[in-house]
């Protein structure tokens, strides 16, 4: 999981590159229809401040998909995706996480022939989704940590959702705006819970025995 060491304000009381969060939120707080983003690295940040992003939402509902609501103590519980292919079919895993524990997982097979197509990346939607459904039953909010891009960027704009399945998954995000916040991390890196759904989307198309 990398750290935000810059932020980028397009529109807000004070517009700029960033290098704390506190002053990045003194300048968007409070301001309707701000514009904002963290990053890693400068380059990324001054990258995305010369324009190289996709408007393809509007301003207010990219505030809210960006805002990092876990920063201010508003995140209910971590949550891991991960999705997997194998002869055709696809799966996925998610695990909710509280306090460095698994408190609740699940996996399973695709149900969709035609989004297939998409291979692992398919059952990499279809974890967020269904972590995103548990997550209304429990009326919580999350930090969905994924290792595929695509995940938050057809949702913010940054990438287009071509397809009907990347289209369908973006309005479904939209419509359950208020639920999470994403956070990218690094596929087969070591990374305990990102490993942990790794084998639990796995374990669904039997890939690897159960265990």
């Amino acid at each position: 999981m990398g750290k935000k060491n810059y932020y980028v304000v397009k529109e807000g009381s004070k517009v700029g590159l960033f290098n704390n969060w506190q002053e990045c939120l003194l300048s968007v707080k409070g301001y309707k229809g701000a514009v904002y983003k963290g990053f890693e690295t400068k380059a990324e940040a001054t990258e995305w401040f010369k324009g190289n992003t996709r408007a393809s939402i509007d301003l207010s509902e990219r505030t809210r998909l960006m805002a990092p609501f876990d920063s201010i103590g508003l995140i209910d519980y971590e949550v891991y995706t991960d999705g997997s292919f194998y002869k055709g079919r696809y799966s996925y895993g998610y695990a909710f996480i509280k306090d460095g524990e698994v408190v609740f997982e699940s996996n399973g097979v695709g149900e969709d022939l035609e989004a297939a197509c998409m291979r692992n990346v398919a059952g990499e939607l279809a974890a967020v989704q269904h972590a995103v459904e548990k997550a209304k039953t429990l009326n919580a909010r999350i930090l969905i940590y994924h290792d595929y891009s695509g995940i938050s960027h057809w949702v913010t704009g940054d990438w287009q959702a071509k397809n009907k399945f990347t289209q369908a998954y973006v309005a479904f995000m939209k419509a359950h705006h208020g639920l999470y916040e994403f956070r990218k991390v690094a596929g087969h890196s070591g990374d305990r819970f990102n490993d942990y759904v790794d084998r639990l989307a796995k374990e669904a198309l039997g890939i690897i025995p159960k265990g």
